[in-house]
């Protein structure tokens, strides 16, 4: 453990994953914002967990302080950019340090972004999601979930006596996290080979060539073992700086994270309480996995003999589509906006499919050797305690497909959905998994 390698170029100019690394958090303070006041960001638990500490260490060191922001933990703290507005105004002309994880994270890095604070420290209080390296906040904005463009943290320090002290269930986000990263890599594989979205060599290298070694141990993590929490920081950490120096979520997220979306746009609650972040990607992961899985289990001379005589979608048709998920929400018009824009028609469609056909090997091996089979995947979830049916996150059957087709149409990014429903056999292919995979 110690000072994780950050890539040349990137915002962030350190990052320590530690024993007793708290005690670091006042000379950045000095060395990045001299003579600056410092004000620290937190939730009740996240003060208690390490605010308070940090406090008594800037004091110790003669920071001056302004008055904490604490954050109740009721009602739940969300990254929406209702609270934006106010943080801005009370981090301004001050050195930010947040405390905590996701929420508290992204909520500082935006408001501090705004306010020109010249950036922002960021002390880990779990190993539970990848934002805390990366470019950019995901918030609600007029209830529609963005990554807004801001500056990432220029410090992070994560101690591993407050790190491993964090509920179970964080670090088990965590995990489902990380290994969101398996599809949403292989989503990106099938836009490159269909000449979407290139694959960055850099940004691909960054989150792809460790990651399986990341999550290879979920036995240990479970255990408490100190190397898969690293591993499991360190992918997180890594992923971060992928989509800090990419200036994009792609390189980390792919259809599993449209459907976790989805089920935000629509505050899905199971048993009263919102799903972490985490816990819908994990229920997205295995979708996206399943629906790969379905897809790819067809050779190429298959595939064409299925699907080439297909109608494509009209607009109209689209149009209908989307107004029946979103019509009377706020999110419709945008929805109705992306969804146009990626539909293909007539000639452009033959042509789309035509060109899978022809890649359609090279797709389904790159895409088999990417994932990790549905099974091994399903009992690392399950190990950890991670949801690994929709149910578990309060979806139900329709619920579900809903979320799905809906995952398609929120952005414009290219992914598995997006093939299936050019190749006409989505909602079938949606009813296969669903039945086949997931019990409800």
């Amino acid at each position: 453990m110690g000072i994780i390698e950050i890539p040349e170029g990137l915002q962030t100019k350190l990052c320590v994953l530690g024993d007793n690394v708290l005690k670091d958090v006042p000379k950045n303070v000095k060395a990045l914002w001299p003579g600056k006041t410092a004000i620290i960001v937190a939730d009740e638990n996240t003060w208690k967990a390490a605010g308070e500490q940090v406090a008594k260490l800037l004091d110790e060191a003669g920071i001056q302080q302004a008055k904490p922001k604490i954050y109740p933990n009721e009602p739940a703290l969300h990254a929406d950019y209702k609270y934006i507005p106010e943080l801005r105004e009370i981090v301004r002309g001050k050195a930010p340090i947040a405390v905590g994880s996701g929420t508290i994270n992204d909520l500082v890095k935006l408001a501090s972004d705004e306010a020109k604070c010249g950036g922002y420290l960021c002390v880990a209080t779990a190993a539970s999601v990848d934002g805390y390296t990366s470019y950019g906040a995901a918030v609600v904005v007029d209830g529609f979930k963005k990554t807004l463009p801001c500056a990432a943290p220029l410090a992070i320090i994560a101690d591993v006596s407050v790190v491993a002290t964090a509920p179970f269930e964080m670090t088990a986000s965590g995990y489902a996290d990380l290994a969101a990263k398996i599809p949403g890599g292989a989503d990106w594989l099938i836009a490159d080979a269909l000449g979407e979205h290139p694959r960055d060599e850099r940004a691909w290298g960054m989150v792809q060539t460790n990651l399986k070694a990341w999550l290879a141990d979920p036995q240990g993590l479970k255990a408490g073992k100190p190397e898969p929490l690293q591993d499991l920081f360190n992918g997180l950490a890594a992923t971060g700086f992928a989509m800090q120096y990419y200036h994009d979520s792609r390189p980390a997220s792919g259809a599993e994270h449209l459907c976790s979306h989805a089920w935000e746009m629509f505050d899905l609650k199971h048993n009263g309480v919102n799903p972490s972040h985490g816990f819908k990607v994990a229920v997205g992961t295995l979708i996206t996995t399943a629906l790969m899985t379905e897809m790819f289990k067809y050779p190429a001379d298959e595939i064409r003999k299925k699907t080439e005589a297909l109608p494509g979608l009209t607009s109209e048709q689209r149009k209908q589509q989307v107004a029946s998920q979103l019509k009377g929400t706020e999110f419709y018009d945008p929805a109705l906006e992306i969804s146009l824009a990626k539909l293909l028609e007539g000639s452009k469609l033959t042509a789309r499919r035509q060109e899978a056909y022809e890649k359609w090997d090279l797709m389904a091996q790159r895409v088999k050797d990417q994932l990790i089979p549905f099974d091994d995947l399903k009992a690392r979830f399950k190990l950890l305690g991670c949801p690994v049916n929709p149910p578990d996150i309060g979806s139900d059957r329709t619920a579900t497909k809903n979320a799905i087709l809906v995952a398609g149409m929120i952005r414009k990014r290219y992914t598995c959905i997006d093939l299936l429903a050019e190749l006409g056999i989505l909602e079938e292919t949606i009813d296969t998994v669903l039945e086949k995979y997931f019990q409800f």
